[in-house]
This record gives C-alpha cells, sequence and structure tokens, in this order.
C-alpha cells in the first residue's frame, strides 16, 4: 500500500510535451537541463513515469548521481523490471498447488546467460525485456546524465547505451536530464557521439505560479487561513525554486511560526535550517586554493591570465602569481570532488551544480581574501 502525497503537485502538461516529442521523433533522444532540486527527479519518477506508462510504454529510470559503475547501475535498473515481468501472472511456471489452490509455487525466472562483458550483459537484458513486451517501447530515463561524458566507466556505459538505441530502433527511447549544462551539451553535442548528437535540449521548466497556488491552497485547507501568493512567490525565489525547500517551509510557517508574516518566517527557517548549509560546508571543505579557484570560475575569469594567477597568490598568501601548474593541480582535485568539470572551450571549468556557482558568486566572494570559516 502506497499512502497519498497530500503535497505533490502533478505536471501533467510538461510531461506530456515531452512525451509527444518522443512519439514525435522517436530517434532523437531529448536532453533537459536544470539545477539540482528544482524537482528533475520527481517529475521523472512521477509525471514522465505515469505519461509513459499512459501511452504504452515501459518506463526506466536510472538514478547516475555518483555512480562509479553507470552501465552496472543501468543493467540494475534493466533486471529490476525483468524480474517485475517475470514474477507477473502468466509468466513463471506454477510447481505445486496447495489445498483448494489458496498456497501457489512459482518456480523461479530463468537467469539470463552469464556474460564477463558488462555491455552484452545489457544487449542480453535489454532483447529480454523487447522480447517479453514486442510492440511496447522502453523509455530510458538518465537522471545526471553528464556522468557519462567522463573517461573510463562513464565512457564504457555510454557506448553500451548508444549501441542499444541503435540495435533497437523505435523500441528504445532516450531522455537525458543533468545539472551540469555544459557537460550534458557535450553529451548530445558532440559529433563523435553519433547517436546523440541530434538530441533535442532544452531547459527543464521551473515551477511557477500554478505551484504558488498549490501551496497557497494547502495552507489555507490546513490553517483556515489565506497568504498572501506574492510573497510566497518571492520566499520560492529566496529558496532557488527548490520545491522540496519550499514545502518544509510552508510547513514550518504552519507549525513554527504561524504568527509571522512570510518574509520573517522565511528569516526564521534559514536561520533554523539553514538551506545554504551545504554550500557553505563545501566551500569551507575547500583548500585555500580551491576556494580561490571557485570564486575566479564563478566570476568567469580566464584561470591562467596573469591576474588571475595574481588574485590566487594573494588569496593563498603567496608572493608572486601562482603557477600554472598549482592551478592545474588544485582544478584537477575539484574535479576529482565532483564540484567542477571541463568545459568544452579549452582551459575553461564549469560548476557541477549551477547554484553553487550563485552562492560562490553571490556570497563567498563578499569575504575578505583569505578568510576562512
Amino acid at each position: 500500500m502506497t499512502l497519498p502525497d497530500p503535497w505533490r503537485h502533478p505536471r501533467p502538461d510538461p510531461a506530456a510535451h515531452y512525451i509527444g516529442l518522443l512519439a514525435d521523433a522517436p530517434r532523437r533522444p531529448l536532453a533537459i537541463f536544470g539545477p539540482r532540486q528544482v524537482g528533475k527527479t520527481h517529475f521523472l519518477t512521477h509525471d514522465l513515469h505515469e505519461a509513459a506508462q499512459s501511452r504504452g510504454w515501459e518506463p526506466v529510470y536510472v538514478d547516475l548521481w555518483g555512480q562509479s559503475d553507470p552501465l552496472g547501475a543501468v543493467s540494475t535498473a534493466v533486471a529490476t523490471v525483468l524480474r517485475r515481468l517475470a514474477l507477473a501472472t502468466g509468466r513463471t511456471a506454477v510447481t505445486s498447488v496447495g489445498a483448494l489452490g489458496v498456497n501457489v509455487g512459482l518456480a523461479a525466472p530463468a537467469p539470463l546467460a552469464a556474460t564477463t562483458d558488462p555491455a552484452a550483459t545489457l544487449a542480453s537484458q535489454f532483447a529480454e525485456l523487447v522480447r517479453l513486451q514486442p510492440g511496447r517501447p522502453v523509455l530510458l530515463m538518465l537522471d545526471e546524465a553528464q556522468t557519462l561524458v567522463k573517461a573510463g566507466a562513464g565512457d564504457l556505459a555510454m557506448k553500451a547505451i548508444r549501441a542499444l538505441f541503435n540495435g533497437h530502433p523505435g523500441s528504445v527511447l532516450l531522455v537525458f536530464t543533468g545539472s551540469s549544462k555544459p557537460q550534458l551539451m557535450s553529451l548530445v553535442g558532440d559529433h563523435s557521439k553519433t547517436a546523440f548528437k541530434l538530441a533535442a535540449h532544452m531547459d527543464f521548466p521551473v515551477l511557477g505560479q500554478d505551484f504558488i497556488g498549490f501551496v497557497a491552497t494547502r495552507y489555507r485547507e490546513i490553517t483556515r487561513r489565506a497568504i498572501d501568493r506574492a510573497e510566497l512567490a518571492w520566499a520560492f525565489e529566496q529558496l532557488l525554486h527548490r520545491p522540496g525547500e519550499m514545502i518544509d517551509f510552508v510547513r514550518f510557517m504552519i507549525t513554527d511560526a504561524p504568527g509571522l508574516g512570510v518574509r520573517a518566517a522565511l528569516e526564521a527557517f534559514k536561520a533554523k535550517n539553514r538551506p545554504d548549509l551545504g554550500f557553505q560546508q563545501q566551500f569551507d571543505d575547500c583548500s585555500a586554493l580551491q576556494q580561490a579557484l571557485l570564486l575566479e570560475v564563478a566570476a568567469g575569469h580566464k584561470l591562467f591570465s596573469r591576474d588571475t594567477r595574481e588574485r590566487i597568490g594573494q588569496r593563498i598568501a603567496q608572493p608572486g602569481p601562482a603557477a600554472p601548474a598549482t592551478i592545474h593541480n588544485g582544478l584537477q582535485q575539484l574535479e576529482a570532488k565532483g564540484v567542477l568539470a571541463k568545459s568544452p572551450q579549452r582551459g575553461h571549468y564549469q560548476f557541477e551544480d549551477e547554484h553553487l556557482r550563485e552562492w560562490v558568486d553571490k556570497v563567498a566572494r563578499q569575504r575578505p581574501s583569505g578568510a576562512r570559516s
């Protein structure tokens, strides 16, 4: 039994739009960019999932964020669907029947042929999926797909997915999402990745007035009081259009700050919950060199120019400009942390999380040089 979520705000219109685009051009994947925590994952696992099912498609969701083995993550997701299908009525052999037919024994699904090649394993899994459901396209939703841009495991997974896409024309539909626009664009715009260079890319629409109206209605239902929607919209903007944090804030207003206005309640909410604490912690966990580099990347400066190297030298209390090798090492460290990623433009870097970039640019940059928390 699944409990209903009274705070869920369905988004059938954008889901229907994306499904329509895929149906109209099944050989053209969709690449959707959006900062973290603006509702992409919930949209994929609920709205797009339901819209795909209503079309008779089989949705398969894979979260690639932080995955050291993205190909294994895809295989696991497909294996889960296969097991569900194999255990469905009529797909498993009956081994025994108890008195009055109450207890029924089912044979375990026959395993697929073992292979030491992960790409071959995925290929056989998809072949089985297509066999079990002929005429039912598979919608493969790859969340935080910029992982596939990285050399090694990411590149291996990308090639395997490309092979599936090319090997099952019209039977495998692809949706990529990512919080790093440069990396996502590299995945779908690099001409060496022939299956993906024709992907349609677009920005994920953040929630707007419909969501504000929904939240205001929920507030009125619970408190029997009206609330200023313009003030709620202002608070949502302050919370970086993150629906989860917005719901937490409104619930905080109801339970912890019933007598405060929206602006005063938001100050109290931030003081108690610190929604920017993750950014603060990420920044404070960096070395002085790494912090200096983050400030320069956020400001859009040329990282190896003389002026930039002099500013970095001052921030790390070093006489003279920082050496190019020092900057290169610091950038590699930030890449390893998953904070920065190489930009398609040579010598440039981008933040993995656009909201972290905004925080660094607007908040951390105001600190005195060399200041640490």
